[in-house]
């Protein structure tokens, strides 16, 4: 029986990230309630990966790894991606969710711009910079959050710097098993943030145990796993400039989320914000030429 083939692109993998992380950030408050900062990071993680690997244990296919020349790549892209999630975590416990998604998406579209343009040589295309341009108005019109200078603004520009690199990993390990990627990448990671806990927040692993609290973490590692897959094959077939666009539109996500689960009600300059980063994704979404993929080889 032949396998059916659907049309897929790296377009519609990003958006569908970019809304699943712009869930992740309701979440992350929900479980502050239940664990540490850096306890609540490393105990996604674990959960992430065993997950992984009881998946991949019970399933009848061989069981993929990394090749050798790419091993380094996986590993600083473990490393760097638990770093990143950790920035997010504290900053949108300490600003608004729309105030973290700003500052992370206007460093992470400066740094791919850098990082694709002059590194990878990517070719820049008049879509292309129509779509940063907007991308980079709509964020602008948040730049009075950057006088603020809190700890949740530093750590959103952090977390978007570190995003950008994730980002550009991503891509140099395209043609590797999505599967073995993130296994790697979560069991490094926990063991990274079980570390960093032990170290800096020992007396600060679990703050109160609650059903709620449980909940939100059990879906957490749910919605971690379908978003980083995302990403992943988003980034390995798309340029990383207009990728970096595509995932700006969680900032329109975020915000709408945070005023519905939270009332953090939106001023007239972000809703003008999110609409342009929405405009800007969908022109990035035009420039990316979708492929014809087998869904059952990326569910490993």
């Amino acid at each position: 029986m032949a396998k059916t083939k659907i049309t897929f692109g790296g377009s519609e993998a990003l958006l569908g990230a970019a809304f699943l992380f712009a869930l992740t950030n309701v979440l992350i408050r929900e479980m502050s309630e239940m664990w540490g900062d850096q306890a609540q990071v490393a105990v996604r993680f674990a959960l992430v990966w065993l997950i992984l690997v009881v998946f991949t244990y019970f399933k009848k296919s061989a069981k993929t790894t990394i090749p050798r020349s790419k091993r380094t790549t996986a590993i600083t892209y473990s490393i760097v991606a638990a770093i990143s999630i950790l920035f997010f975590t504290l900053s949108v416990q300490a600003t608004t969710i729309a105030n973290t998604l700003f500052t992370s998406n206007a460093t992470e579209l400066f740094v791919a711009f850098l990082l694709g343009s002059f590194f990878l040589r990517e070719k820049i295309t008049l879509k292309k910079l129509l779509a940063i341009l907007l991308a980079v108005i709509g964020l602008v019109l948040y730049s009075d959050s950057i006088l603020v200078g809190s700890l949740g603004i530093i750590f959103g520009i952090l977390g978007g710097a570190t995003t950008a690199l994730c980002n550009l990993l991503a891509k140099r390990l395209k043609g590797v098993d999505l599967g073995a990627i993130m296994r790697m990448q979560f069991g490094l990671g926990t063991l990274f943030m079980i570390g960093l806990t032990l170290i800096f927040s020992p007396n600060d692993i679990i703050r109160t145990v609650s059903i709620e609290g449980a909940i939100a973490t059990v879906a957490f590692a749910l919605i971690l796993i379908a978003a980083t897959r995302l990403v992943l094959y988003g980034f390995q077939h798309s340029d990383i400039n207009i990728a970096s666009v595509l995932l700006s539109s969680q900032l329109a996500f975020g915000a709408l989320l945070g005023f519905f689960v939270y009332q953090e009600a939106l001023a007239l300059h972000e809703i003008a914000s999110g609409l342009l980063i929405l405009c800007a994704a969908i022109i990035g979404g035009m420039v990316q030429k979708p492929k014809a993929i087998n869904l059952k080889n990326h569910s490993q």
